[in-house]
């Protein structure tokens, strides 16, 4: 059954004219999508839950990265510190269990993400194609010469009349969780894709659909490769005391007993862990670095993409709670919570408690379980578990978007076909000649305009 149309308000003066098939099928397309109430709604929750759904996975990684440092803090690794030697080449960080003792670290190659360019196009916001609506299959895998193999991780986006531009299509594909970026240079606009860090990270890329988004975006390392490749995805490769050790990131954890190393160059470098009581004050500072860091995220979250975000004002409240409940202990300390939520040092303070009693001051943070990095840690644990708030509603909300995204292909291909059969039947009326070329529900006879007929 034909979709209601009520274009002449929108297209009044527009003919067809001489333009192809193909130019009026994009035309008339995309004034059906922009006329049909249903498909603007439908992109608009998408666009909403999209963006809340991206705002929860920076709540996780903002509370993942707090939990880290956290951890790093209880057991020994309060009152140990770790140098590198080359800091050119790595930074460490000691955590719980750090072991003192040195190690010759050789770092032969960084991590690093594949990346992919589209041909240049002359306007970030030109038209690609005819609107039709296209289903992008992105696969992520390991790369070896011209094979690919597959890790079972996809993600699936839809390019229509909606976002068929470099614009659109970068925001479609960073909502759907990768990283797209618009580049320009002396020939235009490209459309640049960044896979995750890693060898596993490499990408395949198919397009059913629209023609012209397919020969821009598909991509195959055994056949079809439409896009550029540039860096290419690999692991990090190290030796430590002789052992090699790949990694995804250029994190390296549980290779040296309680230190993280942080590569950023090759070459080598000798880290050294101690204990040493000038430690206590730096971490403690790391911590309140930490702190304020997450709660700015959680503050502009909520003045974003997570208004009212129950999960959200969870994490706060917690976080909030756990500084208030031991603000007596922490002043002694130097530390206060000011009105904002956020942790203030009085340096001198803080230096002289940790001459004056290092035990004390590192009880307070790291205590058997006791301590409020060590609750700290234990709480975080509940908020990012997998029956947690953020993680039911990032469930909830993946459900919500896969109903909404497959009511607007089924809205947007019922719209393409109207489309095709008003371009058909104006074709064949148009070009019939004499009396027959009297459009059905006209009056008079004559040529008339693609957009008169819709009418």
């Amino acid at each position: 059954m034909a979709l209601p149309i009520t274009s002449n308000n929108v297209l009044n003066g527009l003919n067809a004219g001489n333009a192809t098939s193909a130019e009026m099928y994009g035309r008339v397309s995309k004034t059906l999508l922009a006329q049909n109430t249903s498909i603007q709604k439908l992109t608009g929750q998408l666009t909403r839950d999209q963006t809340r759904l991206s705002g929860l996975g920076q709540l996780q990684s903002a509370l993942a990265s707090f939990q880290s440092l956290a951890q790093s803090l209880s057991g020994a690794g309060l009152q140990t510190g770790a140098t590198s030697s080359s800091p050119n080449v790595l930074t460490a960080l000691t955590m719980t269990g750090a072991k003192i003792g040195s190690y010759a670290i050789d770092v032969q190659q960084l991590a690093q993400s594949q990346t992919l360019l589209a041909r240049p196009q002359k306007d970030k916001d030109t038209l690609i194609g005819s609107g039709a609506a296209t289903a992008i299959k992105v696969e992520f895998g390991t790369e070896s010469g011209n094979a690919f193999t597959p890790n079972g991780s996809v993600r699936s986006i839809t390019i229509d009349s909606s976002n068929h531009t470099l614009q659109g299509m970068a925001d479609a594909f960073k909502a759907a969780g990768i990283d797209a970026t618009i580049v320009k240079s002396s020939a235009g606009y490209a459309l640049k894709l960044t896979g995750p860090e890693g060898a596993a990270g490499s990408m395949r890329i198919s397009a059913g659909g629209d023609a012209a988004i397919e020969k821009l975006l598909a991509y195959n390392p055994a056949g079809l490769k439409n896009l550029t490749a540039g860096s290419s995805a690999q692991d990090a490769v190290l030796n430590i005391d002789g052992k090699r050790v790949t990694s995804s990131s250029n994190v390296i954890t549980g290779q040296i007993g309680g230190t993280a190393l942080a590569l950023t160059g090759k070459g080598g470098s000798k880290v050294v862990v101690a204990q040493e009581n000038g430690a206590i004050t730096k971490n403690i500072g790391n911590f309140i670095d930490g702190f304020n860091k997450v709660s700015s995220t959680l503050q502009t979250l909520q003045q974003g993409g997570l208004k009212s975000d129950p999960a959200l004002r969870q994490a706060q409240d917690q976080l909030t709670s756990m500084m208030r409940s031991n603000s007596a202990a922490l002043e002694k300390a130097g530390i206060t919570l000011d009105k904002n939520g956020s942790l203030k040092v009085d340096a001198k303070a803080l230096e002289a408690a940790v001459l004056a009693d290092p035990g004390a001051v590192s009880k307070l943070f790291t205590d058997g379980g006791n301590g409020i990095a060590d609750k700290l840690d234990a709480q975080l644990a509940q908020l990012l578990g997998a029956g947690s708030s953020i993680s039911k509603e990032k469930l909830t909300i993946d459900r919500g978007i896969a109903n909404l995204a497959s009511q607007k292909t089924t809205l947007t291909n019922a719209l393409a076909a109207q489309a095709t059969n008003l371009v058909a039947r104006y074709t064949e009326v148009s070009q019939g000649g004499g009396a027959n070329s009297a459009l059905p529900g006209l009056p008079g006879g004559g040529a008339k305009s693609l957009f008169d007929f819709m009418a």
